[in-house]
């Protein structure tokens, strides 16, 4: 009996012991988690490697800024956007194809790209679904890129689709043969990517495309949807009020691929939405280009009741005004100062290759 008491007495103090030793272990972690400073700015995040030192530049170069009185804009790379695919190899009537020739002669550099662009979901599902369409589309493009002295070619494959796995293992499958038929052809091979992959269902398993990739374009741009509510480009910060911003970005593609592989890719340009009174969108916005804002919004307001702002989060500026028929609207956009902010916190995570959309754009 009293080897029972005993028993229990022990048992009790090894409980009031344990719980006791708990609340003082939560006691810490709580005072730890409080002391902890709550960031109010920028982010100032742990580089991901070696901050960046050699600074490449690219710049897209859309055909219809392509014109017969059309110079070739100063930077290192030059990206001809674009010639398109079709269920019958490149689409020669399309006059992206019909510019070509016009960019190629204005343009002496050895460092200049052809875009095979796939931008119809509908077409790409049958291309994918068809081995002998895809050999005509990697035959034609990589010929043309020959014929033309392009040094490479990037695929820019936009799929709007639910990730289910056969797709997913279709573009997989079509990305790896035609990365591999372009480099025997002793030509480079890059692929664009959607900035927003990790957070938007996308069917692209991006680890094994950036494995037969040269490069992987990051379209850090079109985060707010012309079909959707104002907002920034691509935030730099504020992930908990925009759902999502460059530094987790970055951090998911540099988990994904090398971050020799990577370019971000940053849009000059900006949507224009009109708005209710609560600031919601009421119809589709506009994509402006930032030589545009400048001259109507910034430069000299064209409309009424002009205010703008840069928003400390994301970096990027926010307008409003009223039109000409007392309609509100909000517009946000990136510049040049947005720019440079973006650029110096990648270069801190190692990023060192930055592109431009688009030529005529800023």
């Amino acid at each position: 009996m009293k080897r029972i008491i005993a028993a229990i007495l022990i048992s009790t103090c090894l409980i009031v012991l344990i719980t006791y030793g708990v609340k003082l272990f939560r006691q810490k972690i709580d005072s730890a988690l409080s002391a902890q400073p709550i960031s109010q700015g920028l982010p100032s995040p742990t580089p991901t490697g070696p901050a960046a030192e050699h600074i490449d530049e690219t710049i897209f170069v859309p055909y219809w800024s392509v014109g017969s009185s059309f110079t070739p804009p100063s930077y290192q790379n030059l990206v001809y956007f674009g010639v398109n695919a079709s269920i019958d190899g490149i689409d020669t009537s399309d006059d992206g194809y019909k510019r070509l020739s016009t960019f190629v002669k204005a343009t002496d550099s050895e460092n200049t790209l052809l875009t095979i662009g796939m931008t119809n979901s509908s077409t790409n599902f049958a291309i994918l679904k068809d081995k002998s369409a895809q050999e005509k589309v990697i035959n034609e493009a990589i010929s043309i890129a020959k014929n033309n002295n392009f040094k490479g070619i990037v695929l820019n494959i936009e799929v709007s689709a639910l990730p289910f796995t056969s797709l997913v293992d279709q573009i997989t499958a079509f990305n790896s043969v035609f990365y591999d038929r372009t480099k025997a052809a002793n030509l480079t091979y890059g692929i664009t990517a959607y900035g927003d992959s990790f957070y938007r269902l996308r069917p692209f398993d991006l680890a094994k495309l950036s494995k037969s990739s040269d490069q992987v374009y990051i379209m850090a741009y079109d985060f707010s949807k012309a079909k959707g509510n104002p907002g920034p480009n691509f935030p730099l910060a504020g992930g908990e009020t925009y759902g999502y911003d460059l530094e987790h970005m970055i951090n998911n593609f540099a988990d994904t691929m090398p971050l020799k592989k990577i370019t971000v890719v940053l849009g000059m340009y900006g949507y224009d939405w009109p708005v209710d009174n609560n600031g919601k969108a009421s119809d589709v916005g506009e994509a402006i280009s930032l030589k545009d804002i400048k001259a109507t919004v910034l430069d000299s307001c064209k409309h009424l009741k002009c205010e703008w702002e840069r928003d400390r989060l994301s970096s990027e500026t926010k307008a409003s005004y009223e039109d000409i028929d007392s309609e509100k609207h909000i517009l946000w956009f990136e510049d040049e100062i947005s720019v440079k902010r973006k650029q110096d916190f990648l270069k801190k995570h190692g990023i060192g290759s930055f592109a431009y959309w688009a030529y005529s754009y800023f």
